[in-house]
């Protein structure tokens, strides 16, 4: 996957199905994970077009267009569809002081750090194919990476998660599910030259394991949302 357009379609098609699937549940959990896959899985649909400007060519207007553009806010959305989600379980209306000022001062910093990473100093305006075939489209760092680099990219796994971490109402197995299981993907990208691209691997196993956990608790198979005690964290949402 990540390789080509035929590959990035099949992933934002399996996406869409997906979050499709989530939102139509009317299940309020669900449809709070169908968010978050909305910012997990956006990158795919960007890689798509990207793909499909031909970026071993060179750099033309679209590619430039979508990697200052379309990237940026795929980024922002992968920590932010997981907060925004969690209205779908409790609205704004009914939110907690601590909740809303989160909301407020979260999605700034997370615009802000992205906005950024993005456009200050950087050293290319386009997304380019690195040596082993991937897609890179950070603008401000090169294919070379260090210590840093791998303590910043857990950073921004934990920021992603954080709203689910603090607002999350229900116990933990579905979330532990969603996130820790399709790892053996992602550690995959630690090994390649084009990490941040890999994300597909992750995104695509999460998709496959959304369905099954909501066909799951449709059929009355497994309740996943109530089958462990509630989790301390939903403490904040008092």
């Amino acid at each position: 996957m990540c390789y080509s357009v035929e590959s990035s379609l099949k992933t934002t098609l399996l996406s869409l199905t997906t979050i499709i699937y989530l939102l139509s549940s009317g299940v309020p959990h669900f449809q709070w994970i169908a968010l978050l896959l909305v910012g997990w899985c956006g990158m795919q649909f960007d890689e798509l077009l990207l793909w499909a400007t031909k970026p071993r060519k060179g750099c033309t207007m679209w590619n430039k267009i979508i990697t200052l553009t379309l990237i940026p806010i795929a980024l922002m959305l992968q920590p932010l569809g997981a907060l925004f989600g969690s209205l779908y379980v409790i609205p704004w209306n009914k939110s907690s002081d601590f909740r809303k000022k989160f909301i407020i001062y979260y999605s700034i910093f997370i615009v802000l750090a992205v906005l950024a990473s993005t456009f200050v100093y950087p050293y290319k305006f386009c997304t380019t194919v690195t040596a082993k075939g991937h897609l890179y489209w950070n603008t401000t760092k090169m294919h070379e990476y260090t210590a840093y680099d791998y303590f910043i990219y857990f950073i921004w796994a934990f920021l992603i998660l954080l709203p689910v971490i603090l607002f999350w109402n229900k116990n933990d197995l579905a979330i532990i599910l969603l996130t820790i299981t399709p790892l053996f993907g992602f550690l995959y990208g630690l090994y390649t030259d084009g990490k941040p691209s890999i994300w597909c691997y992750y995104t695509s196993y999460t998709s496959i394991i959304a369905i099954i956990l909501l066909a799951l608790y449709q059929l009355k198979i497994f309740d996943v949302l109530n089958a462990l005690p509630k989790n301390a964290i939903s403490l904040f949402w008092k």
